[in-house]
């Protein structure tokens, strides 16, 4: 079983975090984990026309935003005093990225709470230049928490897990019967099937018997999974989707009501290839609720600890 003893929660103290500070203290009451709240205070700009900066200047400028921060964080604890939380604040200064999963590792964080932007523009084009890079990099699953339009659920009552049944995905599932066990939810389980792409050669009736065949093999792999978990099978909820996976899964997670999403990246099934920048990376950014993803990265850095993914064969 998945044991939470930390939660990193990254934030740079804007509107936009505030829905991820709500998960990290959600998840940390779920699990009675210690949260560590975390913000990097970033390099000023200096523009080559304001000619040299002294270096007592640029340190007054640095002290002045570290100032800022702990004040930016005395108003978000202000809540934390007779809830039960442990939290702990950590401070750095550099690069945003590189000080975040330094931390995850100097931590032995269990989970990385980050929120991301606005989903269109430019803010949407700019999402790999921090979260993105977390979700690949981090030694450790991530949830990342969109800029929810109004305040979640105080309790974890629906999950949707999207599987392709690769390593990393069969690895999410133990943070799924995890999370479902601890919070007493129940779990949609969106399995997507491709559609067989229009051939001049094969008849549209073959077409729509390959399309059958996949649901169906879609099905029995599902089932056979679901066989050896430790989740009462009442509690999962099958779907078989066909069409584009990302598409899908945010459908599902938003007909469904979901108040997660959990899914494992960079996994594969047969000649279908999950890469971050098709469907994890569209999850994340279309997603109704949080998404937590696991990566084979997470999965070896953690792999004397983490209880083994379960499934059925391949």
């Amino acid at each position: 079983m998945i044991s939470v003893r930390r939660v990193l929660y990254a934030t740079d103290l804007s509107p936009a975090s505030e829905a991820a500070w709500h998960e990290a203290r959600r998840l940390g009451r779920l699990f009675d984990a210690e949260i560590v709240a975390t913000h990097v205070v970033a390099p000023p700009l200096i523009f080559p026309d304001e000619g040299y900066v002294p270096p007592e200047v640029y340190d007054e400028i640095v002290e002045g935003a570290r100032r800022s921060a702990q004040d930016a964080f005395d108003r978000l604890l202000a809540s934390v005093p007779g809830s039960g939380l442990r939290v702990r604040i950590r401070l750095m200064d550099g690069p945003a990225a590189q000080r975040i999963l330094e931390a995850v590792t100097e931590e032995s964080a269990d989970l990385l709470v980050v929120g991301t932007r606005g989903r269109t523009g430019l803010e949407r084009a700019l999402l790999g230049s921090v979260a993105d890079r977390l979700v690949r990099q981090a030694a450790c699953p991530v949830l990342t928490v969109p800029p929810l339009p109004s305040k979640p659920r105080s309790e974890i009552r629906r999950i949707c897990f999207a599987t392709d049944f690769s390593p990393s995905s069969r690895a999410a599932w133990s943070w799924v019967v995890a999370l479902a066990m601890k919070a007493n939810a129940d779990v949609d389980l969106v399995h997507v099937t491709f559609d067989p792409v229009a051939d001049r050669h094969l008849s549209p009736d073959s077409i729509a018997r390959m399309a059958a065949a996949l649901q169906d093999q879609g099905r029995l792999e599902v089932e056979r999974f679901l066989e050896r978990s430790e989740l009462p099978r009442e509690r999962v909820q099958l779907h078989l989707a066909r069409g584009v996976a990302g598409e899908q899964i945010v459908h599902w997670a938003r007909e469904r009501s979901a108040d997660l999403i959990v899914m494992g990246t960079h996994g594969w099934s047969g000649v279908v290839r999950w890469m971050l920048g098709s469907v994890a990376s569209h999850v994340i950014q279309a997603a109704p609720c949080p998404v937590l993803t696991v990566t084979l990265a997470s999965i070896t850095a953690h792999a004397p600890t983490r209880a083994q993914a379960t499934g059925g064969a391949r």
